[in-house]
């Protein structure tokens, strides 16, 4: 993976998501000190709707899933990148890129990129066995994203509206979310099936233009 970016940022879009994972699970920098509590004290404090895990299994497929929610945390940005690229290696004997994006813009000047709602998903096929057990993806997204992602797609591979595309040159092209149910929005590293490798997936009521 290689990138040149006007300003350092995690992984392309998801980026956000990290940074704002970074921030929840990074100790504050502000002047306050950090203190062990007691059992007391720990038993006195109460918290409800920060966050979520669920881990669930299919038990006729054995594939189990295992979520992270985070679903009241907003983060906006206007980010410029130079160029972003991942996913090297061959499919059928030809070698390229999974995503090859330049000229990269996360929201606009005026109008920041909303990510609303975040979440981490695993899938684990054979989870309870040591030797059968397998990471099939990673997904690292928003349920509702508001706002554009602009950039000349020399190579996308994910969906964009329901279209799915595979190492597709798309040129010059603005994405557009719109915030509503359908407008979520994830980075997926999967290793076996249709979207292979690394893929950008955009929701239903996304638009390309």
């Amino acid at each position: 993976m290689q990138k040149a970016a006007s300003r350092k940022i995690g992984i392309f879009l998801t980026g956000l998501i990290l940074l704002a994972w970074a921030v929840i699970l990074t100790p504050s920098l502000c002047g306050a000190g950090m203190h062990e509590l007691s059992d007391g004290e720990m038993a006195a404090v109460y918290a409800q709707g920060f966050s979520s895990f669920t881990l669930s299994t299919d038990t006729n497929t054995g594939i189990s899933l295992a979520t992270m929610s985070f679903p009241n945390i907003s983060i906006g940005t206007y980010t410029q990148i130079n160029q972003m690229a991942m996913g090297y290696y061959p499919i059928n004997g030809t070698t390229a890129w999974d995503n090859n994006w330049t000229n990269v813009s996360l929201g606009t000047p005026g109008t920041d990129l909303i990510a609303q709602g975040l979440y981490i998903k695993a899938e684990f096929s054979g989870i309870t066995n040591n030797g059968t057990r397998q990471l099939d993806y990673v997904q690292i997204g928003t349920t509702s994203l508001k706002g554009d992602v602009s950039a000349n797609f020399n190579s996308f591979s994910g969906t964009i509206g329901g279209t799915t595309y595979n190492r597709t040159n798309l040129g010059a092209q603005t994405i557009t979310s719109t915030g509503d149910i359908n407008s979520g929005f994830n980075l997926s590293l999967a290793g076996s099936g249709s979207q292979k490798g690394f893929s950008f997936n955009f929701g239903s009521s996304s638009t390309i233009h």
